[in-house]
């Protein structure tokens, strides 16, 4: 498996975190491609081959045709299967990236690959710009490419809801770790107004946004202090209780923290990487 990734043309850094391609070898074995972790972001990917999908929460398969699609936010991880080598180019979203571009609830979408001219209106060029990203091999061309597509994706509009990443950044910044009334305290809004703009502008509700960063605090910290114990880890990330913290892990991962920390995976890596930049602001809007 081979993997990289690059931060975005300025232009599009309010809305987009990087663009990132993996290229997966033909399957030796039937076993599924390694996991997609939850992270709080969109993802629009492109494919070059048929391949199929499943989130953990579903047990009926999805088939992808070559093309474009839009991933939701993911609840618990993806998996993907192909009979072949695959090509996936990605462009990795923020959580507040479709606040003002997409008039469903986006809660709609949650733990699901859609066709993405399912959810925008796409003309030819658009068209035609999906079958060269897909299979476009050189990375400036491609960048060229997926910067064009962007650009007309977004032309409706670029602004983005202030307030609603300044939540965000709020339990961002926290790793989590906060008390779901301390944002109804620091930015003046009720509950059910607040959860009621999470969930149709991010997807999630807020207790749901804290508790993936809080679990990607965790493999953080697993990623730079592979010797410490499990327990000491959970404390770190604010869980007193270690059955609060084993629950929450399972709910996230479909899996307990032991049988997920003693398999090898090379996505649990690179999200590790993703994570640690968005933690440590890596991220950030680019100021040309």
């Amino acid at each position: 498996m081979e993997y990289k990734e690059t931060l975005p043309d300025h232009l599009f850094s309010h809305h987009i975190e990087s663009y990132w391609h993996i290229f997966f070898e033909k399957q030796p074995t039937e076993d599924a491609l390694e996991m997609f972790l939850p992270t709080c972001t969109f993802n629009i990917i492109f494919i070059d081959s048929h391949s199929i999908v499943r989130s953990s929460l579903h047990t009926k398969w999805k088939r992808l045709n070559p093309g474009a699609y839009f991933i939701g936010q993911t609840n618990t991880s993806l998996r993907f299967k192909s009979k072949r080598a695959v090509n996936i180019t990605g462009i990795r979203f923020k959580p507040f990236a479709f606040a003002n571009l997409i008039k469903n609830p986006l809660i709609n979408f949650n733990d699901t690959i859609v066709n993405l001219e399912n959810i925008f209106s796409l003309d030819n060029i658009a068209h035609l710009l999906i079958q060269r990203i897909s299979i476009e091999s050189k990375t400036v061309i491609q960048e060229q490419l997926i910067n064009e597509f962007i650009n007309g994706l977004l032309s409706k509009t670029m602004s983005v809801d202030e307030s609603l990443r300044a939540q965000l950044n709020f339990i961002m910044f926290r790793h989590g770790s906060i008390q779901i009334s301390e944002l109804f305290k620091e930015f003046n809004v009720s509950k059910v107004t607040l959860h009621k703009h999470f969930v149709n502008k991010v997807g999630l509700s807020p207790k749901k946004v804290s508790q993936i960063w809080r679990m990607n605090r965790i493999l953080q910290l697993r990623e730079e202090f592979p010797n410490m114990s499990l327990t000491s880890i959970g404390l770190e990330a604010g869980f007193y209780d270690q059955a609060h913290f084993i629950k929450d892990f399972n709910a996230i991962f479909n899996i307990t923290p032991f049988k997920f920390f003693a398999q090898k995976s090379n996505l649990v890596e690179i999200a590790n990487l993703n994570i640690t930049k968005r933690f440590t602001n890596q991220y950030d809007p680019i100021i040309s």
